[in-house]
C-alpha cells in the first residue's frame, strides 16, 4: 500500500528490528499476530499492535518469515464475499500459486484484486475440469457465474495457473493419487456429462430453428395467405440502424457513509452480527460489486469518506457528545485498522481509476475522522492518481463538468435547507453549473428529492443494527452501499446499489 508505512513509522524504538530479525525464524509461530504476541512478552514496552506494525516494516524492507499457519479468508463457491476480504496471507508470498497439501487448499495471487485468495482444493479441481475441452471448455464468463467469481478475478485466476482449454483436466495431485481404474472411470463419466451438454445445445438449436420456421410461416400457407387477401405482398424495409455512441466521460461518486467501524451488534440481541471484520468485509466485497457492475470506466471516483467512519472518538469510547457505544475492540485497535482499511479501500478503486478523496465529518468520530484524513494526506502525498482533500468544514464542494456535488455528513441541516445553503456558499460555482447535487448520510436509509433547484440523495449505511436502533425499532432500512454515475454535462445519469447480502 502506498505510503503505509507512514504512519506506523512514527513509533520508533530501539532494538525492535533486532528482536524481529532474532526470533523471526528461531521459533515455530502460526501467524503475524502470535508473533507479535510473542515480541511484546518479551518487550512490553510496545503494543501487540505495535510490534505487529513493526513486523510488517521489517518484512517490507526485505525481512522473510515462514508461518506455520496460513491466515488468508477461505473461500465457499456458495459465497462470494468469501473472496473478496482484503486479508494478506501471511505465508512465503514469492510465488504466484501454491498449493498447501496438509489442507488441501489452493492459493493464488489475484492481480486485480491485490492479494492471494485460498481455494479449497475440491473447487479448485473441478475449475479446472470445467474450463478443459474434456470437462466442458467454460469460457471465462462461463467460469466466473458458476463458481461465483468477479469475472477480471477468474481471468487472473485462469492465466495465474496456465490453464488453456487443450489442457489434462486433472491436477498433478490428482494424477498422483488417483489410480489408473479410477482416472478411467472419472473420464468416462466426463465424457458422458460432455456429450449431454452437447445434446442439449443441440436440442436447442433444433427447438430455434423450428421457432424460426414458425415465426416466418411456411411458403405455402404464406401464399396462399396473401391472395386470399387480394393484396400485393410488399416486404418490409431494411430498417434504420440507431447510431450508438461510445461511452461518454463520466464520475463515480462512492460515500461509505455511516460504516461505524468499531461497533458490535450480537444476532441473538439485534437480529444481526457487525463487527470489525464484517465491516471490512461488507465494504471491500460491496465496492467490488459495483466495480464489476459499471457500464464503463469513468475517469474519476469521487470518495466521500469520513462521516461516522469510526464507531467512537475518543479512548473512554464514546461519540464526540461523549455517548457511550457498544464497542467491538479497543478504540485505538479501532483507529489503527480503521486506518488500514480506508487505505485498502483506495487501493481498491485506484485500480480503477483516478481517486479523488473528499472529507465528511460525522457526528461519531468528528476528531478522529480528521485525523483518519491526515493519515491518508500524509499516505498519498506524492500518489498521482489519489488526492486527498483535507477541509474541516462541515460541507464540502466540488465540481465536476456541468455539476456542482456537495457532500456533508447530515445530522446538522436538514435535507431540505440544503440546497439553500449550496445556493449561498458556492454562489459562484450554483451559477455557472446546470445541475446540482448533495450527498449525505446519518440516517442509515436512502432517499432521493429534489429541492431548490438540487437534488438531495440521502445515502444508505453498511452497518448493521446496534442495540440502540433495534431498541427503537430502526431496522426496516436495508444496508448497503451505493454508486452514482455523473455524466460530465448531463448530471446525474445512472445509480448503483449492492445490498450486504447477509
Amino acid at each position: 500500500m502506498a505510503g503505509g508505512r507512514n504512519f506506523e513509522g512514527r513509533i520508533k524504538m530501539k532494538g525492535g528490528q533486532d528482536l524481529i530479525t532474532k526470533y523471526a525464524n528461531a521459533e515455530a509461530f502460526e501467524s503475524e499476530s502470535a508473533f507479535a504476541r510473542f515480541l511484546h512478552k518479551i518487550e512490553p514496552t510496545r503494543s501487540v499492535n505495535g510490534w505487529r506494525s513493526a513486523i510488517k516494516r521489517w518484512k517490507a524492507d526485505g525481512g522473510q518469515i515462514t508461518y506455520t499457519k496460513w491466515n488468508g479468508h477461505k473461500y465457499s463457491k456458495d459465497r462470494q464475499k468469501d473472496i473478496t476480504v482484503p486479508h494478506a496471507i501471511e505465508a512465503p508470498t514469492n510465488y504466484k500459486k501454491y498449493y498447501d497439501e496438509a489442507r488441501d487448499v489452493y492459493l493464488t495471487f489475484i492481480e486485480q484484486a491485490n492479494q492471494i485468495i485460498e481455494i479449497d482444493g475440491e473447487t479448485h479441481r473441478e475449475m479446472k475440469k470445467r474450463y478443459s475441452d474434456e470437462g466442458g471448455r467454460f469460457t471465462v464468463a462461463q467460469m466466473a457465474q458458476h463458481f461465483g467469481f468477479p469475472i477480471l478475478w477468474m481471468q487472473d485466476y485462469i492465466r495465474v495457473n496456465h490453464w488453456k482449454h487443450p489442457m489434462s483436466p486433472y491436477t498433478d495431485e490428482q494424477m498422483t493419487e488417483m489410480t489408473e481404474d479410477e482416472l478411467v472411470v472419472d473420464f468416462l463419466e466426463m465424457k458422458r456429462t460432455a456429450a449431454l451438454e452437447t445434446a442439449k445445445r443441440a436440442h436447442y438449436a433444433a427447438m430455434s430453428k423450428d421457432a424460426n420456421r414458425w415465426r416466418n410461416l411456411d411458403d405455402t400457407f404464406y401464399n396462399e395467405f396473401m391472395k386470399s387477401i387480394g393484396k400485393k405482398h410488399l416486404p418490409p424495409k431494411n430498417a434504420k440502424k440507431i447510431k450508438m455512441q461510445d461511452a461518454a466521460p463520466y464520475a463515480l461518486v462512492i460515500s461509505p457513509t455511516d460504516l461505524h467501524f468499531g461497533s458490535s451488534c450480537w444476532i441473538d440481541e439485534t437480529g444481526n452480527n457487525y463487527d470489525t471484520q464484517e465491516a471490512r468485509e461488507r465494504l471491500m466485497d460491496r465496492t467490488q460489486n459495483l466495480i464489476s457492475r459499471m457500464p464503463s470506466r469513468p475517469e474519476k471516483i469521487y470518495l466521500a469518506t469520513g462521516s461516522d467512519w469510526f464507531h467512537v472518538d475518543n479512548d473512554t469510547g464514546g461519540t464526540t457528545k461523549g455517548t457511550p457505544q457498544d464497542m467491538s475492540v479497543s478504540p485505538a485497535e479501532m483507529f489503527m485498522d480503521g486506518c488500514m482499511l480506508a487505505q485498502e479501500h483506495i487501493e481498491m478503486l485506484r485500480t480503477v481509476c483516478p481517486v479523488e478523496v473528499v472529507f465528511a465529518r460525522g457526528n461519531h468520530d468528528r476528531h478522529l475522522a480528521l485525523a483518519l484524513m491526515m493519515y491518508l494526506k500524509a499516505s498519498y502525498d506524492k500518489i498521482d492518481d489519489v488526492n486527498v482533500i483535507v477541509d474541516p468544514n462541515i460541507r464540502q464542494y466540488v465540481s465536476y463538468g456541468n455539476t456542482l456535488l456537495g457532500f456533508t455528513h447530515g445530522d446538522g441541516v436538514k435535507g431540505m435547507d440544503l440546497p439553500s445553503l449550496m445556493a449561498k456558499e458556492e454562489w459562484k460555482q450554483w451559477g455557472s453549473c446546470e445541475h446540482k447535487i448533495w450527498f449525505h448520510g446519518h440516517l442509515h436509509h436512502q432517499s432521493v428529492i429534489e429541492k431548490g433547484g438540487a437534488m438531495v440523495v440521502q445515502l444508505p449505511s453498511l452497518a448493521g443494527n446496534d442495540r440502540w436502533h433495534h431498541r427503537r425499532g430502526y431496522i426496516l432500512s436495508r444496508p448497503g452501499l451505493s454508486a452514482h454515475l455523473i455524466d460530465k454535462d448531463l448530471g446525474l445519469i445512472g445509480n448503483l446499489f449492492a445490498p450486504v447480502v447477509e
